[in-house]
């Protein structure tokens, strides 16, 4: 979704909803990655109702350098999501993380992440910003750390913190989901909970919001943009040449395997193979434009792209043309990728029960 389509759904919405007061960026992905769109976003919407309060949810990767525009714009309440301050316990949650144009992994991408949340988190505060931190309890890895990082996160401006249940269900296809890793019980959320309440007040009514919802914590109205929103045809096309797993760059695609949801059985099928001219075939060999304006054409009618990497002008290309790019499943089987979209497609075609709010801050 760009800016322009961004402000139509805030009309839209505001319509049926007038008492709308909070509008949020929070994903997929991060709001600061392409942080100009987001910029144009909250500032349009800021524009057509000035009483709206703004806000977005961040990694804090790229919070720093941007605190100043975020105050300008009006933005008032952030969340950052800092699930440890120790590098040795962020390795084994950040394989790799891109900044300054490189990729950098293990300890130093551990150490470089929350050297900038840090900052990031305190800049804000200092700008006047109502921060919440959100952590996420993996059992095993950060649970018994948690405490840390509430103390610190509150002696550098944090006015909230929200700890969440990691989501282990390996129906949505996260590495911890895939890997086996389990998510806390209710009683090791509580006594977390317990401990990081001595340093600051606890979020406990957090739903876990989807970046889509509209509402509040029991009223959930994203459901009105549900199956109706729905493309009639949903299509996923994988950057392929030939094995079971997602492994290939984007950029080295010859061919992209196309499936089609099926509602009957509520899963992809295989619909058939598209071969294209290859977008790059070194780091400064790409193709013509006219190459690469027929290779997004011909997957224009697909509503995601998965592959195991992409570089930023293609995904840009990609999102203008309304084709969401994904890496999320990078080296994952295909078919258990595909098992995971469908059974979120289907979730949020079915409306799913559970309800959550627009901006889980307040």
């Amino acid at each position: 979704m760009d800016s322009a389509a961004a402000l139509k759904q805030f009309s839209t919405i505001k319509k049926r909803a007038p008492n709308l007061t909070v509008v949020g960026i929070a994903g997929p992905g991060d709001a600061l990655a392409n942080p100009q769109a987001t910029f144009k976003t909250l500032r349009d919407i800021h524009k057509a109702d000035p009483n709206v309060q703004l806000c977005i949810s961040t990694n804090g990767l790229a919070l720093a350098e941007h605190v100043m525009t975020l105050a300008v714009l009006g933005v008032n309440h952030l969340t950052i999501t800092i699930n440890c301050i120790d590098a040795d316990i962020g390795e084994k949650i950040y394989p790799w993380i891109f900044y300054n144009r490189k990729r950098l992994k293990g300890k130093i991408a551990a150490q470089t992440l929350i050297e900038r949340q840090l900052l990031g988190l305190q800049l804000a505060a200092k700008a006047g910003m109502l921060v919440k931190v959100n952590t996420v309890l993996i059992p095993g890895i950060n649970d018994h750390h948690i405490a840390q990082v509430s103390e610190k996160v509150k002696s550098l401006g944090a006015t909230l913190h929200n700890i969440m249940p990691l989501i282990s269900d390996p129906s949505h296809g996260t590495y911890f989901g895939l890997s086996g890793q389990r998510g806390p019980t209710e009683d090791e959320l509580q006594r977390v909970r317990e401990e990081c309440g001595v340093h600051m007040p606890q979020m406990t009514h957090c739903k876990q919001c989807r970046a889509d919802a509209v509402g509040m914590l029991s009223d959930d109205k994203a459901s009105t943009c549900g199956s109706s929103s729905k493309p009639s045809v949903y299509k996923v096309a994988v950057a392929s040449h030939g094995e079971a797993h997602i492994g290939l760059h984007f950029g080295h695609a010859k061919r992209f395997e196309i499936y089609q949801y099926d509602q009957q059985s509520q899963q992809f099928l295989f619909e058939e193979s598209r071969n294209v001219a290859q977008y790059c075939t070194g780091q400064s060999e790409c193709g013509e434009e006219s190459e690469k304006e027929a290779l997004f054409d011909t997957i224009a009618d697909c509503q995601v792209v998965l592959s195991a990497r992409i570089g930023i002008s293609p995904w840009r290309e990609l999102e203008k043309r309304g084709v969401i790019p994904n890496v999320d499943f990078a080296f994952q089987p295909v078919s258990s990728s595909l098992e995971a979209i469908a059974k979120q497609y289907c979730r949020e075609t079915q409306q799913a029960e559970t309800k959550h709010e627009l901006f889980n801050q307040q």
